[in-house]
């Protein structure tokens, strides 16, 4: 994810059915992020007590802020991208 996230192109991710775990990973690593209101994201894997390894958590919190950001990532819910561009971390496409 490090690798995409330093690219020196811009990086644009488009969402329009399920990112969960990595996926949602991916999309957080990306420049811009386009999603469908109809797209899934979430970190399922932190139900499980696994630690989203890709840094994830970290640019989560970036977008969207550190109290919203400890809800999805404590409670594994999953959201849609309308909520996702709600929060700020996604653009909504029609």
């Amino acid at each position: 994810m490090q690798r995409v996230a330093a690219l020196y192109l811009p990086v644009i991710s488009a969402v329009d059915a399920v990112a969960l775990g990595d996926g949602f990973e991916l999309a957080l690593a990306c420049d811009i992020r386009v999603a469908s209101e109809t797209a899934i994201f979430g970190m399922p894997e932190t139900t499980l007590a696994i630690i989203p390894g890709a840094g994830g958590t970290q640019r989560l919190s970036r977008l969207i802020g550190v109290s919203r950001a400890k809800e999805l990532i404590w409670t594994g819910r999953r959201f849609s991208g309308d909520e996702a561009y709600q929060m700020g971390s996604g653009r909504q496409s029609s």
